[in-house]
């Protein structure tokens, strides 16, 4: 694929010193325990179809409520602090807890696609996109991220697919991958700085 993308903003020093140290904090999160590793995958949950300071909102006020709260307990919480999907996600959240105790494998395996499959197998309310969120903010920066705001972008110069099937967000990422091997960047990483071109700010 001949690349039909400039971005500048690659060699603003600024943002590469962001972008550096967000990867660097992503990478201790894959060090952490499995408790933590778990809240960082209800933060990818929380996070689709809302929005990454939502989601941060929603870590920072319930915290180790996610391991522990009844059913109830959380939805009431989330619908407390106006998190919008509090039904179907407090039930995810709780049913994924069957989980906890793989994450330190998923996370340390050499098998990245495969871990990235068994989430997507595996976690309630995690799909392809919500899984590289998750693999990105533990360290693996292997795939792409194709929220709103990336897709946006893409779409710029690159005909892309509704990301309404695995075969279709495969696709896309494929193109993503081929421009992020362009500028000898991996995609986890290319994904913050066009967020941060998009939004002007990098959460996580």
């Amino acid at each position: 694929m001949d690349s039909l993308v400039s971005i500048p903003f690659l060699n603003d020093e600024n943002v590469r010193s962001l972008v550096s140290r967000k990867v660097e904090e992503f990478r201790a999160m894959g060090r952490s325990s499995r408790e933590v590793l778990f809240k960082e995958l209800v933060f990818c949950i929380l996070a689709a179809n809302t929005s990454a300071e939502m989601s941060l909102r929603m870590q920072e006020s319930i915290g180790d409520g996610f391991l522990y709260m009844s059913r109830d307990d959380l939805r009431r919480s989330l619908k407390e602090n106006r998190y919008r999907f509090y039904n179907v996600r407090s039930d995810f959240i709780v049913r994924s807890r069957s989980i906890i105790d793989d994450l330190p494998w998923i996370v340390s395996s050499s098998d990245h696609a495969g871990s990235r499959d068994y989430l997507v197998d595996n976690v309630y309310g995690i799909g392809y996109k919500e899984a590289s969120h998750f693999m990105r903010n533990v360290g693996i920066s292997d795939f792409a991220i194709l929220d709103k705001h990336i897709m946006r972008w893409m779409s710029q110069y690159y005909p892309v697919k509704k990301n309404t099937s695995r075969k279709n967000y495969l696709y896309n990422e494929g193109i993503f991958k081929e421009i992020s091997a362009g500028f000898g960047i991996e995609p986890g990483v290319l994904d913050l700085f066009i967020w941060y071109k998009e939004t002007g700010t990098i959460i996580k």
